[in-house]
């Protein structure tokens, strides 16, 4: 009778390691996962979790900083129980007698924090290749977009005229209206703003422009007008196809702003 309830609680013990042994080594891959993703999107200029981001881009970091601080401390927390857990498999892994107090608090407390490498997972599929949010910053979309606004971006939208883009210039972010797509005929002077032959509206500046768009640029300006860095400018110009971050498709804020 004896020899049954140690041979029962021996593999009681057996099955107790096997099953850490397989948690780890299944959470190592997916941390591994994690890891890789984490290190590929940081070259994406809205990556929530970039680590060497401009203060002064458009983004949701200005506003969502502290969200993407307090998630790293949640992964920083996951890792340590990982470490603790894996620590205490392998000093009890060998021992004929489990300390089963020591091993279920390091397991609880490891099990408590294995949603966040899915959770992490989730959030860098969708924020790295789908959406994301931003904070706008300046007056140049003005009655549409304020500065703080915030707006939710569609990396894979297709562009059309009269589309809000974000797009990436010389590492400095922009958030800008499309005027004129490749292809389109686009005339600039005295009359107004003429796409196609169809005159869209009578704002006339100091610049001229006559000619059609060349293939994978876009001719884009901010809606205020006399207070905007845009296509008008060499410092912008036209944006390139592959500059281009994505299409903003709402609008969390949902308010008019004055044009200054």
């Amino acid at each position: 009778m004896e020899n049954n309830l140690i041979h029962e609680q021996f593999n009681e013990d057996v099955k107790l390691m096997k099953k850490i042994k397989i948690l780890l080594i299944s959470f190592f891959f997916i941390t591994m996962i994690d890891i890789f993703m984490f290190v590929s999107f940081q070259q994406h200029p809205l990556f929530i979790f970039k680590l060497n981001r401009s203060v002064e881009n458009i983004s949701a970091y200005g506003s969502y900083q502290l969200i993407s601080y307090i998630l790293l401390s949640t992964i920083f927390l996951f890792f340590l129980a990982y470490i603790l857990l894996l620590k205490t498999y392998i000093s009890q892994k060998n021992k004929e007698e489990l300390d089963y107090e020591l091993i279920n608090k390091r397991y609880n407390f490891f099990d408590f924090f294995t949603v966040i490498p899915a959770f992490f997972f989730i959030m860098m599929v969708i924020n790295g290749l789908f959406f994301s949010l931003a904070v706008v910053d300046g007056e140049s979309m003005a009655p549409t977009y304020c500065t703080s606004d915030v707006v939710l971006i569609n990396y894979l939208s297709e562009v059309d005229r009269e589309d809000i883009i974000v797009f990436d210039k010389n590492d400095t972010l922009y958030i800008k209206r499309v005027i004129a797509l490749p292809g389109d005929t686009l005339v600039v002077d005295s009359r107004g703003v003429i796409v196609n032959g169809e005159l869209k509206e009578n704002f006339y500046g100091d610049f001229v422009y006559h000619g059609v768009i060349e293939e994978g640029f876009y001719f884009v300006l901010g809606d205020n007008r006399t207070n905007s860095l845009d296509s008008r400018d060499e410092r912008v110009g036209l944006v390139k196809k592959d500059e281009l971050i994505g299409v903003v498709i709402f609008d969390l804020t949902d308010k008019e702003c004055q044009v200054n």
